[in-house]
Protein backbone atom coordinates (compact mmCIF):
# COMPACT_ATOMS: atom_id res chain seq x y z
CA UNK A 1 0.00 0.00 0.00
CA UNK A 2 1.43 3.88 -1.51
CA UNK A 3 1.29 6.38 1.17
CA UNK A 4 -1.46 7.80 -1.31
CA UNK A 5 -3.94 5.30 -1.42
CA UNK A 6 -6.09 4.00 1.29
CA UNK A 7 -6.36 0.83 3.33
CA UNK A 8 -9.96 0.10 2.49
CA UNK A 9 -9.35 0.68 -1.40
CA UNK A 10 -6.15 -1.31 -1.05
CA UNK A 11 -7.69 -4.28 0.67
CA UNK A 12 -11.03 -3.70 -2.23
CA UNK A 13 -8.59 -4.25 -5.03
CA UNK A 14 -6.41 -6.61 -3.42
CA UNK A 15 -9.40 -9.06 -3.02
CA UNK A 16 -12.04 -8.22 -5.93
CA UNK A 17 -11.49 -11.52 -7.57
CA UNK A 18 -13.29 -12.83 -4.53
CA UNK A 19 -16.05 -10.05 -4.77
CA UNK A 20 -16.20 -11.14 -8.87
CA UNK A 21 -17.00 -14.43 -8.03
CA UNK A 22 -20.02 -13.75 -5.52
CA UNK A 23 -21.51 -11.82 -7.96
CA UNK A 24 -21.70 -15.09 -10.35
CA UNK A 25 -22.83 -17.28 -7.09
CA UNK A 26 -26.85 -18.73 -8.52
CA UNK A 27 -28.71 -17.14 -5.47
CA UNK A 28 -27.32 -13.22 -7.38
CA UNK A 29 -28.01 -14.40 -10.83
CA UNK A 30 -31.45 -16.04 -10.24
CA UNK A 31 -32.29 -12.42 -7.77
CA UNK A 32 -31.72 -10.95 -10.26
CA UNK A 33 -33.41 -12.47 -13.38
CA UNK A 34 -36.31 -13.11 -10.12
CA UNK A 35 -36.79 -16.91 -10.97
CA UNK A 36 -34.79 -17.44 -7.63
CA UNK A 37 -37.23 -20.04 -6.02
CA UNK A 38 -39.21 -18.83 -2.68
CA UNK A 39 -37.85 -22.05 -1.14
CA UNK A 40 -34.00 -20.50 -1.35
CA UNK A 41 -34.74 -16.69 -0.19
CA UNK A 42 -36.45 -18.28 2.63
CA UNK A 43 -34.07 -20.26 3.95
CA UNK A 44 -31.61 -17.58 2.99
CA UNK A 45 -34.12 -14.89 5.34
CA UNK A 46 -33.94 -17.37 8.17
CA UNK A 47 -30.03 -17.91 7.97
CA UNK A 48 -29.77 -14.01 7.57
CA UNK A 49 -31.26 -13.50 10.66
CA UNK A 50 -29.76 -15.36 13.23
CA UNK A 51 -26.26 -13.85 11.49
CA UNK A 52 -28.01 -10.46 12.02
CA UNK A 53 -28.40 -11.31 15.87
CA UNK A 54 -24.70 -11.92 16.01
CA UNK A 55 -24.14 -9.21 13.96
CA UNK A 56 -25.91 -6.71 16.20
CA UNK A 57 -23.87 -7.97 19.04
CA UNK A 58 -20.55 -7.43 17.30
CA UNK A 59 -21.58 -3.98 16.51
CA UNK A 60 -22.92 -3.52 20.21
CA UNK A 61 -19.89 -4.18 21.22
CA UNK A 62 -17.71 -1.93 19.36
CA UNK A 63 -19.62 1.03 20.31
CA UNK A 64 -18.57 0.33 23.98
CA UNK A 65 -15.05 -1.13 22.81
CA UNK A 66 -14.15 1.86 20.62
CA UNK A 67 -12.27 4.75 21.95
CA UNK A 68 -13.31 7.68 19.85
CA UNK A 69 -16.59 9.23 20.24
CA UNK A 70 -17.93 9.74 16.89
CA UNK A 71 -17.19 6.30 16.11
CA UNK A 72 -19.03 5.16 19.58
CA UNK A 73 -22.11 7.00 18.08
CA UNK A 74 -21.64 5.57 14.75
CA UNK A 75 -21.95 2.54 16.05
CA UNK A 76 -25.32 3.20 18.31
CA UNK A 77 -26.79 5.00 16.11
CA UNK A 78 -26.21 1.66 13.50
CA UNK A 79 -27.83 -0.45 15.60
CA UNK A 80 -30.64 1.72 16.30
CA UNK A 81 -31.28 2.85 13.44
CA UNK A 82 -30.14 0.71 9.85
CA UNK A 83 -30.74 -2.75 11.88
CA UNK A 84 -34.04 -1.91 12.86
CA UNK A 85 -34.46 -1.50 9.31
CA UNK A 86 -33.08 -4.50 8.22
CA UNK A 87 -35.40 -6.59 11.03
CA UNK A 88 -38.59 -5.03 9.55
CA UNK A 89 -37.44 -6.35 6.05
CA UNK A 90 -36.84 -10.04 7.44
CA UNK A 91 -40.19 -9.71 9.29
CA UNK A 92 -42.16 -8.86 5.81
CA UNK A 93 -40.51 -12.25 5.03
CA UNK A 94 -39.48 -14.29 8.08
CA UNK A 95 -42.63 -16.97 8.78
CA UNK A 96 -41.62 -18.49 11.75
CA UNK A 97 -39.99 -17.36 14.96
CA UNK A 98 -36.10 -16.85 15.30
CA UNK A 99 -35.93 -19.16 18.55
CA UNK A 100 -37.01 -22.20 16.06
CA UNK A 101 -34.50 -21.66 12.81
CA UNK A 102 -31.68 -23.79 13.15
CA UNK A 103 -28.40 -22.27 12.05
CA UNK A 104 -26.61 -23.59 8.85
CA UNK A 105 -23.05 -24.98 9.08
CA UNK A 106 -22.24 -22.19 7.33
CA UNK A 107 -24.10 -19.40 9.13
CA UNK A 108 -22.62 -20.94 12.63
CA UNK A 109 -19.22 -20.41 11.39
CA UNK A 110 -20.53 -16.74 10.44
CA UNK A 111 -21.33 -16.18 13.83
CA UNK A 112 -18.39 -18.13 15.66
CA UNK A 113 -16.14 -15.24 13.17
CA UNK A 114 -18.38 -12.48 14.38
CA UNK A 115 -17.78 -13.60 17.98
CA UNK A 116 -13.45 -13.97 17.37
CA UNK A 117 -14.21 -10.27 16.51
CA UNK A 118 -15.09 -9.06 19.42
CA UNK A 119 -12.19 -10.39 20.96
CA UNK A 120 -9.40 -8.86 18.24
CA UNK A 121 -7.73 -5.35 18.36
CA UNK A 122 -10.27 -3.00 17.53
CA UNK A 123 -7.96 -2.43 13.72
CA UNK A 124 -9.00 -5.99 13.10
CA UNK A 125 -12.19 -6.08 14.09
CA UNK A 126 -13.37 -3.33 11.83
CA UNK A 127 -11.26 -4.99 9.10
CA UNK A 128 -13.29 -8.09 9.53
CA UNK A 129 -16.45 -5.86 9.62
CA UNK A 130 -16.13 -4.36 6.55
CA UNK A 131 -16.61 -6.78 4.14
CA UNK A 132 -20.42 -6.76 5.41
CA UNK A 133 -20.94 -3.76 5.23
CA UNK A 134 -18.91 -2.39 1.54
CA UNK A 135 -19.65 -6.68 -0.19
CA UNK A 136 -22.94 -6.05 0.91
CA UNK A 137 -23.11 -2.48 -0.83
CA UNK A 138 -21.80 -3.07 -3.96
CA UNK A 139 -23.86 -6.58 -4.37
CA UNK A 140 -26.78 -4.15 -3.60
CA UNK A 141 -25.88 -2.17 -6.32
CA UNK A 142 -25.08 -4.55 -8.67
CA UNK A 143 -27.71 -6.29 -8.30
CA UNK A 144 -30.32 -2.99 -8.99
CA UNK A 145 -28.42 -1.94 -11.90
CA UNK A 146 -28.48 -5.39 -13.33
CA UNK A 147 -32.40 -6.35 -12.25
CA UNK A 148 -35.17 -7.14 -14.09
CA UNK A 149 -38.46 -5.29 -12.20
CA UNK A 150 -41.28 -6.88 -14.16
CA UNK A 151 -42.64 -9.70 -11.81
CA UNK A 152 -39.83 -9.59 -9.96
CA UNK A 153 -41.06 -10.91 -6.28
CA UNK A 154 -37.75 -9.48 -4.60
CA UNK A 155 -38.06 -6.11 -5.27
CA UNK A 156 -38.72 -4.59 -1.77
CA UNK A 157 -35.13 -6.54 -0.23
CA UNK A 158 -33.38 -5.29 -3.88
CA UNK A 159 -34.30 -1.39 -3.38
CA UNK A 160 -33.63 -1.61 0.68
CA UNK A 161 -30.01 -2.56 -0.10
CA UNK A 162 -29.06 -0.38 -2.91
CA UNK A 163 -30.75 2.41 -0.37
CA UNK A 164 -28.80 6.07 0.05
CA UNK A 165 -28.83 5.34 3.69
CA UNK A 166 -26.41 2.14 3.46
CA UNK A 167 -24.17 3.77 1.48
CA UNK A 168 -23.68 6.55 4.10
CA UNK A 169 -22.82 3.38 6.64
CA UNK A 170 -20.03 2.26 4.50
CA UNK A 171 -18.61 5.47 3.77
CA UNK A 172 -18.40 5.68 7.41
CA UNK A 173 -16.84 2.31 8.21
CA UNK A 174 -14.39 3.14 5.26
CA UNK A 175 -13.25 6.39 7.19
CA UNK A 176 -13.11 4.62 10.78
CA UNK A 177 -11.09 1.21 8.89
CA UNK A 178 -8.37 3.76 7.00
CA UNK A 179 -8.18 6.30 10.03
CA UNK A 180 -7.04 2.54 12.01
CA UNK A 181 -4.49 1.53 9.19
CA UNK A 182 -2.99 4.88 8.87
CA UNK A 183 -1.57 4.83 12.32
CA UNK A 184 -0.76 1.09 12.45
CA UNK A 185 2.65 -0.49 11.17
CA UNK A 186 2.85 -2.65 8.02
CA UNK A 187 2.33 -5.80 9.90
CA UNK A 188 -1.16 -4.65 11.28
CA UNK A 189 -1.87 -3.39 8.25
CA UNK A 190 -1.67 -7.09 6.71
CA UNK A 191 -3.34 -8.60 9.36
CA UNK A 192 -6.34 -6.31 8.30
CA UNK A 193 -5.83 -7.52 5.12
CA UNK A 194 -6.26 -10.97 6.40
CA UNK A 195 -9.23 -10.57 8.27
CA UNK A 196 -11.00 -8.57 5.31
CA UNK A 197 -10.26 -11.50 3.24
CA UNK A 198 -12.01 -14.20 5.72
CA UNK A 199 -15.33 -12.03 5.98
CA UNK A 200 -15.46 -11.69 1.96
CA UNK A 201 -14.66 -15.39 1.73
CA UNK A 202 -17.35 -16.22 4.49
CA UNK A 203 -20.07 -13.27 2.83
CA UNK A 204 -19.42 -16.11 -0.63
CA UNK A 205 -19.82 -19.24 1.31
CA UNK A 206 -22.88 -17.76 2.99
CA UNK A 207 -24.75 -17.52 -0.03
CA UNK A 208 -23.89 -20.37 -1.34
CA UNK A 209 -24.99 -22.42 1.07
CA UNK A 210 -28.34 -20.53 1.07
CA UNK A 211 -28.58 -21.26 -2.88
CA UNK A 212 -27.68 -25.13 -1.94
CA UNK A 213 -29.91 -24.98 1.38
CA UNK A 214 -26.98 -27.01 3.02
CA UNK A 215 -28.14 -27.21 6.82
Amino acid sequence: MTNHTLWTESTWQRHLPIYHATQQVPFIQELITGKLDARRFRFYIEQDALYLQAFTKLLQSMAHRIEEADFQSYFHNFVQENMEQEKALHDRYLNKEISQIIPSKTCQEFITFNATLETLPIPLALAGMLPCFLVYQQLGLYIFDQHQRAHNPYLNWIDTYAGIEHLESVSRLRKMCDYYAQKADNKTQEQMHEWYKKGATLDQQFWNSCYQMIP
